[in-house]
């Protein structure tokens, strides 16, 4: 890591924060991942290496407390100092969602990311109890995904996990990206016929308050003009 050769917080911060991939990983350790593979899953793209890299780098720098998990693994705990880079990670999710939105390029659609992502983004509050969603993506691999959503978490499936589906969905993995960060509402997307949804009609009606959509989707926080 190169610094700026300033004595300026903004630089001595942005020698930490915006060194590549470092954002993401501190988005995942904020968003609740503590073992490597978690982290994996929540950004794919980025090799084991390059990641072990930068959590090394980042329990260096005083944003990471690396702690056994008594079963030989480690876990990676966010410190205050990440913690309280919340707002930072939050604001650039807000800014980029307006003004650097995708343009939904190929390589820029991953379903295992998509997918990772939406285990998280139930709205559990909203959502009956003990219930599975199960998610057919026809351009992707794989193409077939559940998740089983209990009264406190929500698990993501590769594998039929054997219980009785409560609803089903099909569409491309495009749609289903469109609907995550807000692009068209889930149920637009089935009057154009972008989706399909099987179940029963209380459910399916009840979806656009639960179906898991990016937070960043939602309105823009008031930003004030004052450093």
């Amino acid at each position: 890591m190169k610094g700026y050769g300033s004595f300026c917080p903004v630089a001595k911060a942005a020698e930490i924060l915006t060194e590549r991939w470092t954002p993401l990983v501190i988005r995942e350790l904020l968003l609740g991942s503590r073992h490597f593979n978690q982290l994996r899953r929540g950004i794919p793209q980025m090799s084991p290496t390059l990641l072990s890299k930068r959590l090394q780098t980042l329990e260096e720098a005083g944003l990471i407390s690396r702690q056994s998990d008594g079963n030989g693994h480690w876990e990676y705990h966010p410190t205050q100092a990440a913690r309280e880079a919340r707002p930072i990670i939050d604001a650039l999710g807000y800014w980029g969602h307006r003004w650097a939105r995708s343009q939904l390029t190929p390589n820029e659609l991953h379903a295992g990311r998509l997918m990772w992502n939406m285990r998280r983004s139930f709205d559990l509050k909203r959502i009956p109890c003990d219930f599975v969603l199960y998610i057919e993506i026809a351009d992707a691999r794989p193409k077939r995904w559940w998740f089983v959503v209990k009264e406190e978490d929500a698990d993501l499936c590769w594998d039929d996990p054997g219980f009785e589906v409560d609803i089903s969905v099909y569409a491309s993995l495009r749609t289903l990206v469109q609907i995550f960060i807000g692009e068209m509402p889930l149920l637009r997307a089935r009057e154009l016929g972008k989706i399909e949804i099987d179940g029963p009609q209380h459910l399916v009606n009840s979806m656009r308050t639960w179906f898991p959509h990016s937070k960043y989707a939602n309105e823009t926080p008031a930003l004030t003009d004052q450093l």
